[in-house]
């Protein structure tokens, strides 16, 4: 069998050329887009079935370099912290209270379930977290980054596992999200609470150059790529005390930090060039891993995985009916709030904003709802699930 070892460049070149075949399929095949399956997903599925055909076949064995992964996975986690500006959550009022506690309730819920699955099927509680929040609510990316830690170096299959239901997960945020929202919002015949509006300037951004000004992306490159080196230094000094954290998770915390005291000294960054950069990292680091994916070791866990679905399905939607609906309100933005609160825990936020957006053509517009969701989201849950999954994975133990 012929061995091919790609270095950083081709590695880089096999995951862009990934995420291009899979644009292409998405517009073949619209119910992919419709579902929100990245282009990533939808070619590296495609393309590592093929691999792994040609591996069995003892044709071809095809090895992709770790090290732009590992670049791409800091860069990412970095864009991440410079988007949780925490001090807006105050802006959007009860409803985006009422979201943050029940990111925090499902993640604990999808945690504690996948790690009773885990102990079920003869697995160690730690690979609970990836049929749990690494997966579900957090989605590719952070299944991917979590796999690699040194906590859970020695499970096999933890990685398929966890790309496996992240992308369970997308497809059935899509197919019980709306579903849910449309019977609460005719169970509720459309009643509203008031809509809530962002602060005064909570959204205000100062003047910006044209995207294609270089000088408009060089304080934002710098403050980004400061914190992907910095991060390590923190992750050493913690080290030092005795609490073992991943780089990746060093390198959010730096970005929150710095994100949130420039807003302090209301000199806030322009995160549209870290966001663009960290989407294209994600992109990236998701096409390479879905191209490593070792399907022997992910058909080997089916059971567990599409167990672990629909418990995560039961466990979510429960969560959005008792807290979330109960909570927001019992109206029609109640019910979009719910739809798009289980679109983005079990798939991903452009999941639940669709839902969202679907229920709003129906029902009238839920502004309450979507400021709450959207900001809950974006600007809480990944750091929420970081620090749980840390906590979680010390208590399990490797």
């Amino acid at each position: 069998m012929m061995t091919l070892e790609l270095d950083s460049a081709w590695t880089l070149v096999a995951a862009l050329a990934t995420i291009l075949l899979g644009q292409r399929l998405n517009r073949a095949l619209p119910a992919l887009e419709r579902a929100s399956i990245p282009p990533a997903v939808t070619a590296g599925l495609l393309l590592s079935v093929l691999l792994a055909v040609l591996r069995a076949g003892g044709v071809l064995d095809l090895r992709l370099s770790t090290v732009p992964r590992d670049v791409l996975l800091l860069v990412f986690f970095s864009s991440l912290g410079f988007g949780a500006h925490l001090g807006r959550l105050a802006t959007a009022g009860k409803g985006a209270l009422v979201i943050c506690l029940a990111i925090v309730l499902v993640a604990l819920g999808q945690n504690l379930v996948g790690a009773a699955l885990a102990r079920a099927f003869g697995e160690p509680a730690a690979m609970g977290l990836f049929i749990g929040s690494a997966a579900y609510l957090g989605g590719h990316g952070t299944a991917t980054a979590w796999a690699g830690v040194p906590q859970v170096a020695g499970l096999a299959g933890v990685l398929e596992v966890g790309l496996g239901s992240a992308t369970l997960g997308l497809v059935l945020g899509g197919l019980v999200a709306g579903p849910v929202a449309a019977w609460l919002a005719r169970r509720s015949q459309g009643g509203a609470g008031p809509a809530e509006a962002a602060a005064p300037g909570a959204d205000e951004a100062p003047p910006r150059e044209s995207p294609f000004s270089s000088d408009r992306w060089l304080l934002p490159l710098l403050c980004l790529t400061a914190c992907v080196a910095v991060g390590p230094l923190l992750r050493e000094a913690l080290a030092a005390t005795g609490l073992q954290v991943p780089g990746f998770l060093t390198v959010l915390l730096s970005a929150v930090l710095l994100t949130n005291l420039a807003d302090a000294l209301r000199k806030p960054f322009d995160t549209e060039a870290t966001d663009l950069v960290g989407t294209l990292a994600l992109r990236l680091f998701l096409a390479i891993a879905m191209l490593s994916l070792d399907w022997v070791a992910l058909a080997a866990q089916l059971p567990l995985l599409l167990t672990g679905a629909v418990a995560q399905t039961l466990l979510t939607v429960a969560v959005g009916l008792l807290v979330v609906y109960t909570l927001f309100g019992r109206g029609r933005d109640g019910a979009a709030a719910c739809g798009g609160f289980i679109g983005f825990s079990l798939g991903a936020m452009p999941v639940g904003l669709a839902v969202m957006r679907r229920l709003n053509t129906k029902v009238g517009e839920t502004p309450r709802a979507l400021l709450a969701i959207t900001l809950a989201a974006s600007l809480f849950t990944d750091t929420a699930n970081a620090l749980i999954l840390t906590t979680l994975l010390r208590w399990f133990g490797p």
